[in-house]
């Protein structure tokens, strides 16, 4: 009997977790359930509703303010950076904010500019999705309730600002 060694023995247990993840062509992917084929884009107006004047929560204590007037602040108080700039839904219903991002390098801070767009689709029971990849995703659920009304950002954006000793006006 051959001895495996040690590409052969990894070859082979990554066999073995293949062989029992859920099954890509059977409803899922390694990501979880797929979006179904007739999933489609929520309108552009709903988009902007669902976001306008609502904060976000992206978990560990970071967010992002939506306002109505198209401007957003985000905070993220473990990494101690702050995100300012505008929002604003495309005509092909992605949701896209841009602006900049500062934090805490080393002994000084770090500024950058960015660019991030959402997709959305609604499935036939109401789901929706996302993904900021392309439309082949990955998609994940989207879960609405991590939008709550109001702003629930400036205190902390105003106090990292501070800590921070940057400027940051609205862009």
């Amino acid at each position: 009997m051959p001895i495996l060694n040690r590409s052969s023995a990894l070859v082979c247990a990554v066999f073995a977790m293949i062989s029992v993840l859920p099954n890509a062509s059977a409803g899922g992917t390694l990501f979880g359930p797929s979006v179904p084929a007739s999933a489609v884009p929520p309108t552009p107006e709903s988009l902007a509703r669902m976001y306008a004047g609502k904060t976000e929560n992206w978990g560990g204590g970071a967010a992002a303010y939506w306002a109505a007037n198209g401007t957003f602040r985000a905070v993220n108080p473990t990494e101690q950076s702050i995100g300012i700039g505008k929002w604003y839904v495309t005509t092909a219903s992605r949701m896209c904010y841009e602006g900049r991002w500062y934090w805490r390098q080393d002994f000084g801070v770090e500024d950058s500019t960015f660019r991030t767009c959402t997709r959305f689709l609604i499935d036939e029971d109401g789901q929706m999705w996302t993904t900021t990849k392309a439309r082949s995703g990955p998609w994940f659920p989207f879960d609405p309730s991590k939008l709550q009304r109001g702003n629930q950002v400036s205190e902390r954006f105003e106090t990292l600002q501070d800590l921070l000793g940057v400027d940051a006006q609205d862009q």
